[in-house]
This record gives structure tokens, C-alpha cells and sequence, in this order.
């Protein structure tokens, strides 16, 4: 997979996961507010008996009837108590029933007590459900006062003189609610008023009908019980207030709709909370994924940068690259940074050899130019030691000494001329500051006349060579010269570093119709690898001038050069002891680029 389409997934995975946690998160947030919105609702409503929660919550079990416990102990804990009455007024079930609360009652006993028409020491709600066919009778009781209040009231307190008169144990039982009473005149405007007033919210000072049947019906909305007794005689409206019981107004009878934006705004920090968490999580990720492979490859460059051709180990003591795992294979987050990897491994790899042939051909330049040092000494000892010997006074040479002296001199000198052109030569043409004029030339004919005026050289005279042309005709532009020049300089390797009775074989193969290889080979000594690597280097070897004054120790580079510049290219195949073989590979084509030198 291209680096591209690797990083494309890596993210669209990402972007996939992320999505998820992100609806995970939004799931769970809103399945939180519906859990904790059905609760408040449920702790409302359960504040109020009277409304069907109570009797949604019944099951039957083997024939028992059951409650929800959540709903029972909230019921505890507001002092009150629950019975399920049958058709027939028996209490088939019940739950924290004091002693005092009749297991049967008689239809007209139980609405008596439901309408606070008979004395009952509790508040009394009442809800009708069917189960299974069968219709039952939900009571909820909760510890009252109220109803022997309401009962009392006309007897033990009066309106008079514009004062309400109150009795001392009317006053007294007041107090134990904590209530007060207001009086209404037939337009509902209130008269006047006693009790504990001063601990609840200002009430009007006019009633309507709806006023009291709703703060009846829904007592949590004004966080007060409202009970009315109507004076029949002087058909005004008596009022009890008494405050709800404090676990209920500390909780239940709160403001829902304030309790229930809580929950969303505690619910949305919560998920903004979440979501910033998660991307904080999400950015650590990404940098100990993503950023840490990059820092580790410009650690690795500031390394190559400073010369150190090795992978950085981090704190790895065992000198194991950090991106690597003991078994040598790339750690995961570094697998989609694969490619740049590799390049990165390739180029400390080339490098490395790089500096191991750079360190060679220091070594080889400085034996090098030592050894040119001493060819150029020698001749030029030569020259001047003969110089001063036909400059001096005290002796009178011949002319046949002279002639002797010229010739050495001569020889000398064209010994370090040709070694300065070459050196000029494969300046330049590393330099492409040459000027090559190619003309198309018969191939077979060239090498054939160039190989026996080679041979006509005095040190090639006695050397065994056989040439094989190529049968069919090879035309190909060269610039003669210096072409000459390449098999020169190869057929004289070839004499030179081999014994005496080495056989050198010429030949000219044509491929294909679009190429053709010539071919230097030789049954001499052969070579081996290190030498064969940096045959054609120009600084491998130094020049002896005790066997051959004729070579200059550039002969090799030069012709791979100029092979180069020929539009060809130059292998070499060499086993010690059996020979070596010099390949020269030249395509026929018009295309001009330069082949690929192995």
C-alpha cells in the first residue's frame, strides 16, 4: 500500500473511531438524563399518591401484590402508608399500615374517611386500578392533623368585631402543623388571618375559585397544603394552611423544571468534559503515533548530518534502533511511515559504503600521488643529472654521448608529458569540458587496424592476440582518437599485468541488430574483488616505473570515461587464475542519454 492510501486509512480509521466514542458518549449522556429525568419525575409524582405511578408500579406474583421498591421506601421516608383494597373493601396488601387503620372498611366508612366527613387521623388519597381482570383500590396515608382541624374549626374559632378568635386548643393544635388560617368573605377576598404567617411566602389578599382548587390539587407548586371549610351560616370560606412535611419541600417540592435544567447543563458539561478528554487522549495518541516516527527521522538526519551513519538507538542500551523490534521488524507506528523508512535505511546504507570508498580512495590517492611523486621525481632526476652533465666544463663529450643524453632526456620528458595530458584528460572529461567529434565508423575495420598497429609497439611485439570481427557488418560513430585510445589502454593492461604467453582475445558480437559488445579477454592471472571494484577508479593505484615507463596509472579510468562518453558502458568478469574478461557494451540507437555504468 502506497504511503499516501496508508495514511488515508490510518485517519479515516481514526475519524471512524473517534465518531464512535463520540456517539458512545452522546448515547450514554442522553440514556443518563432520560434515567435521571424518570427519576425526578417519578420522585415528583410520588410526592402526590393520588396520581397513577403509584399503581403503574403494582405487580402480582403468585397472587401477591407488589411495589416497586424505590417508590416503598420514598413512602417511608415521607411518614405515610399504602393498602390495595378489593372490590369488596378488604385490605388484600399493605405497607407500613399503623395499628390504628381498619384492614376492611365499608363503602360509605371509607368515603367518610376519604372527604374528612369522620374524624381520621391521616390524609387519605385514593386511585383505582385493574390488574388482571380484577379492579382494585390504592390508598396512601399519610400521619394528619388536618381533618380534626377542619372538623373543630367552626366550633373553636370565630370572626369578630373584624378578629379571628381562637380557642386555646384549636390554637394549640395549629401550632403543632405549623399553619395558619385566613378567612374569606363570599368574593374571596380575605378578611383577615392567624397562625404562623411569618415563615412562609406572602399569600394574596384574594382567592378565586380556580386559586383553590389549584393550590388543593397541586399543594408542590406553592410548597403549602390548602384546606377549606365552608361557614355555611355566614357564608364565608374558612382557609388551613399547613407547610408540606421538610423532607418533601427539601427535595420533591423544589422547583422541578430549575431541577430538571440542572440535570441537562450538569450533563452537557459532563459530555463537553468527556469529548475535550477524549481529544486531549486523542491528540497524545496521534503524537506518540504520528509525531514521534517523524522526530525519530530527523533525529536520524541530524545524525547523518553529523557524520554518525547509524540509525538512532534512543535509550536503548542494547544498541537496537528505536524504530526496530528485537526480531529486526518495524515497530507499528512506524510501519505507516514504512517507505520513508526504508529511504532513510537506503541513503544511511549508501552513505556508509560511500564513506568506506571515500576512506579507500584517500588511501589509494595518497599512494597515488606518492607514487606519481616519485614517476614525476625520477625522470626529472634524469633530465637534470644529464643536464648538468652536458653543462659541465670538465670533461668534452662526443657527439654520440650527447646524442645518448638528448634521447634519455627526450624519453624522460615525454614520459611526464604524456603522464600531464592524462592527468588533464581525466580532469576534463570527469568535467564534461571536452569536445568529441564522432564520425560513423566500420567497427570490424577500426578494431582490426588499431590492434595491429598495437602490436607494432616494441613491449606488445612478442604478445599472442587473436581478433574475431563480427560477421555482420557494425557501423557506429566514434571519434577515432580517442577511441583508440580505450583499446589502447586495455590491451595494454591486459599485456601488462599478466606472464608471458597470456592470450589475449579480441571480438566483436552484434545483438539484436541494436547492439554490440566488444570483448578484451585473457587467460592470465585475474583479479580479485577489491580490485575488481576499483579497477577503474583514478586514484586506485601508483604508477613502477622500474617495469614500464610507458604507463601512467590512469590508463583504466580514462577508458571507462571515454567508453562513457561513447554512449556505451564497461563490465568486468575476473576469477584469480583463470582471467579476465572486459566487456563493452554500445548501443546502436539514436538515443543519446547515458547508459547505466556497472
Amino acid at each position: 500500500m502506497k504511503i499516501k492510501k496508508r495514511f488515508i486509512f490510518q485517519y479515516i480509521r481514526q475519524l471512524l473511531f473517534v465518531s464512535f466514542l463520540l456517539l458512545v458518549l452522546m448515547l450514554g449522556t442522553f440514556t443518563l438524563n432520560v434515567v435521571k429525568l424518570e427519576r425526578l419525575d417519578l420522585e415528583l409524582d410520588s410526592i402526590n399518591p393520588g396520581l397513577p405511578v403509584l399503581t403503574d408500579s403494582i405487580t402480582e406474583l403468585d397472587g401477591t401484590i407488589q411495589f416497586d421498591t424505590k417508590l416503598l421506601a420514598q413512602v417511608r421516608e415521607q411518614g405515610g402508608w399504602l393498602q390495595v383494597i378489593d372490590k369488596d373493601g378488604m385490605a388484600i396488601t399493605a405497607y407500613n399500615t399503623p395499628a390504628d387503620v381498619p384492614v376492611r372498611y365499608n363503602p360509605g366508612e371509607l368515603m367518610s374517611y376519604w372527604k374528612a366527613e369522620k374524624d381520621f387521623p391521616y390524609g387519605l388519597n385514593a386511585w383505582i386500578q385493574e390488574l388482571n381482570g380484577q379492579t382494585y383500590t390504592l390508598l396512601y396515608g399519610v400521619k394528619s392533623d388536618i381533618p380534626k382541624l377542619k372538623s373543630n374549626l367552626l366550633q373553636q374559632v370565630t370572626w369578630r368585631a373584624g378578629k379571628i378568635e381562637v380557642n386555646g386548643t384549636f390554637k394549640q393544635e395549629l401550632n403543632d402543623i405549623h399553619g395558619w388560617i385566613e378567612l374569606l368573605d363570599i368574593n374571596g377576598r380575605v378578611l383577615g388571618g392567624y397562625g404562623q404567617q411569618s415563615e412562609v411566602k406572602e399569600e394574596p389578599d384574594h382567592y378565586t375559585v380556580q386559586d383553590l382548587m389549584l393550590r388543593n390539587h397541586y399543594p408542590e407548586r406553592y410548597g403549602m397544603q390548602l384546606f377549606t371549610v365552608y361557614d355555611s351560616a355566614s357564608r364565608n370560606t374558612w382557609i388551613i394552611h399547613a407547610p408540606l412535611p421538610s423532607s418533601v419541600t427539601s427535595s420533591l417540592y423544589s422547583d422541578p423544571y430549575k431541577e430538571m435544567i440542572s440535570v441537562f447543563i450538569w450533563n452537557a458539561i459532563g459530555l463537553l468534559v468527556m469529548i475535550l478528554i477524549l481529544f486531549i487522549l486523542l491528540a497524545l495518541w496521534n503524537g506518540h503515533r504520528f509525531g514521534s516516527p517523524i522526530l525519530h527521522m530527523i533525529d536520524w538526519l541530524h545524525h547523518l548530518a553529523k557524520g554518525d551513519l547509524s540509525e538512532p538507538t534512543g535509550r536503548n542500551s542494547k544498541g537496537i534502533p528505536l524504530s526496530r523490534k528485537r526480531s529486526g521488524r518495524l515497530k507499528e507506528r512506524f510501519r505507516v511511515h514504512a517507505e520513508m523508512m526504508e529511504s532513510l535505511a537506503h541513503l544511511t546504507g549508501t552513505l556508509k559504503e560511500n564513506e568506506h570508498i571515500r576512506k579507500q580512495l584517500e588511501t589509494t590517492r595518497e599512494e597515488w600521488i606518492a607514487g606519481v611523486s616519485h614517476d614525476m621525481k625520477t625522470p626529472l632526476s634524469s633530465i637534470l643529472g644529464y643536464a648538468h652533465l652536458m653543462e659541465s666544463r670538465t670533461y668534452e663529450w662526443s657527439q654520440a654521448e650527447i646524442r645518448e643524453f638528448a634521447a634519455i632526456i627526450r624519453e624522460k620528458s615525454s614520459y611526464m608529458d604524456e603522464m600531464i595530458n592524462d592527468l588533464t584528460l581525466t580532469y576534463r572529461l570527469k568535467n564534461d569540458a571536452f569536445v568529441f567529434e564522432f564520425i560513423p565508423t566500420d567497427m570490424n575495420e577500426f578494431i582490426y587496424q588499431t590492434i595491429e598497429k598495437w602490436k607494432q609497439h616494441p613491449p606488445f611485439a612478442n604478445v599472442s592476440i587473436h581478433y574475431g570481427a563480427s560477421e555482420a557488418p557494425i557501423i557506429y560513430p566514434i571519434d577515432a582518437k580517442y577511441f583508440r585510445r580505450i583499446l589502447d589502454n586495455l590491451l595494454a593492461n591486459a599485456a601488462l599485468h599478466n606472464p608471458e604467453g597470456t592470450l589475449i582475445n579480441v571480438s566483436v558480437v552484434k545483438n539484436n541488430g541494436s547492439q554490440f559488445v566488444l570483448q578484451i579477454q585473457d587467460n592470465g592471472v585475474g583479479i580479485d574483488e577489491e580490485t575488481k571494484e576499483l579497477l577503474f577508479e583514478r586514484y586506485y593505484r601508483g604508477t613502477n616505473t622500474d617495469e614500464f615507463m610507458q604507463g601512467t596509472g590512469l590508463g583504466m579510468a580514462i577508458s571507462k570515461q571515454l567508453v562513457i562518453q561513447h554512449r556505451g558502458q564497461i563490465e568486468i568478469e575476473s576469477q584469480l587464475g583463470i582471467g579476465t574478461t572486459i566487456s563493452l557494451l554500445f548501443s546502436m540507437t539514436d538515443d543519446k542519454a547515458h547508459h547505466e555504468i556497472r
